[in-house]
């Protein structure tokens, strides 16, 4: 029974990363509870933190977080419990992770790395689950050992190990774990497949759960080879913040699915065959047209031949708002204020407040020598024509006096160039999340 534990040791100290603090998560069954013994022989307890999320979607559900605590009293550990509510939907299951994840990821601090007890039925029926329910190369991978978590990380070191040698190990420690009920109701098609399908398959083919490890090794190392491709193929039809609509067409339908699989998935979005033949109607628009696709709280757009993805967001009410050294920060964007940048910046900012922009605009942009509408400085300038009605005009009582990264105004400069107050509007942009996972 001591290899267990020496295997454990042995995957800690083969994880790749420095870390910070171990975030054990703890249900109190019989796999994380012995996850918690592993860790708390290997680990100083100074770097440990065991965190238990009640779902409430059982009557017992305080009475498991009850004993979660006792336990973690018992190791002089420190814990922390936190309720969680489970949205309604098709699927409890996925809901419930959902919401499981999330609260991981309030808790997580960077640094942090979050342990879970999966092991390797876990993988087996995950990877049947998804075959069952259609899937690619990437989903036949299976639960990957490790990945990002948010600003975190999160580590399976059970992987391997089947639930048979768990039990072993924990009957022979004398350990002691809560069942959930609903983990036997085979109305959840995980439970079918764990109590009604896998059994019969070990009995026809026993140890057929490593091989199907192996073979989610091989889809994996098989996934990262067609993201390597994707790679390549976006640095050459990559075009500012999007992708070239001319030279996607270009490459062969194959690649070019890859691609948009693996560019809208950095992103957080999925794209099935239906959603892919959308993509492709829209990479093919006419050039006069902006036509768009949403996903959720998502944009998929074609301006100008660019294939772009951003987020939906709404447009700004700046409501002469006041405009100060310290700038301003939404959700939509960042309005950057900055001094002796070495260009010629806006004399003050005494009296300057942030309007939207209005029908029948107009300023004189410096060195121009004449006025022009806001209408065309934005088409000079590409602007989208989705990001104008947020973009900041700077005012003074009813003149305006700047466009933050488009222009300044004839008599706001300041006297001397490298002086003053150049103003820049940084609207938001997408950032790249980690994957998601069915556990």
């Amino acid at each position: 029974m001591k290899d267990l534990q020496r295997h454990f040791n042995q995957q800690l100290e083969n994880h790749p990363h420095e870390v910070k603090r171990w975030v054990i998560g703890l249900s109190g069954g019989l796999d994380s509870v012995v996850l918690l013994h592993l860790a708390a022989r290997a680990l100083p307890a100074s770097q440990l933190l065991v965190v238990t999320i009640d779902h409430q979607l059982q009557a017992q559900s305080a009475q498991w977080t009850a004993f979660c605590s006792r336990l973690v009293a018992s190791l002089n550990l420190p814990f922390y419990q936190q309720q969680v509510i489970v949205a309604d939907g098709a699927s409890l299951e996925r809901a419930a992770r959902d919401a499981r994840y999330q609260a991981f990821d309030n808790i997580l601090q960077p640094g942090d790395c979050l342990l879970l007890a999966h092991h390797l039925d876990d993988q087996a029926e995950t990877l049947l689950f998804r075959f069952l329910r259609g899937t690619g190369v990437r989903g036949m991978a299976g639960m990957p050992q490790r990945r990002l978590l948010g600003q975190a990380s999160l580590f399976r070191p059970l992987l391997a190990v089947s639930r048979q040698t768990l039990h072993r190990w924990a009957i022979a420690e004398q350990l002691q774990w809560v069942e959930d009920p609903s983990n036997s109701d085979p109305s959840f098609d995980r439970n079918f497949l764990r109590h009604r399908i896998l059994p019969l398959l070990h009995q026809r083919w026993p140890g057929f759960t490593h091989r199907w490890a192996a073979t989610a090794g091989h889809m994996r190392e098989s996934e990262q080879l067609l993201d390597d491709l994707a790679t390549l193929d976006m640095a050459s039809v990559a075009s500012g913040d999007g992708l070239d609509c001319q030279g996607l067409m270009g490459l062969s339908q194959r690649r070019r699915h890859n691609l948009l699989r693996y560019w809208c998935r950095r992103v957080g979005v999925s794209l099935g065959e239906t959603q892919l033949r959308a993509v492709t109607q829209l990479i093919n628009a006419a050039d006069d047209r902006q036509p768009q696709l949403s996903f959720g709280a998502l944009q998929l757009r074609r301006y100008q031949g660019v294939l772009l993805l951003q987020a939906a967001l709404e447009a700004v009410q700046w409501g002469h708002r006041p405009l100060s050294l310290n700038g301003v920060q939404i959700t939509q964007g960042c309005l950057e204020v900055s001094c002796e940048s070495g260009v010629t910046g806006l004399q003050s900012l005494a009296g300057v407040t942030v309007r939207n922009r209005r029908d029948g605009d107009r300023c004189r942009p410096l060195g121009r020598g004449g006025s022009c509408s806001l209408k065309k400085l934005f088409q000079e300038h590409k602007i989208p024509a989705w990001q104008r009605n947020s973009w900041p005009v700077c005012v003074v009582g009813d003149e305006i006096v700047a466009l933050p990264g488009i222009c300044l105004c004839e008599d706001w400069q300041s006297e001397k160039k490298g002086h003053g107050f150049a103003l820049k509007w940084q609207p938001t942009a997408l950032s790249v999340q980690g994957d998601s996972d069915t556990l």
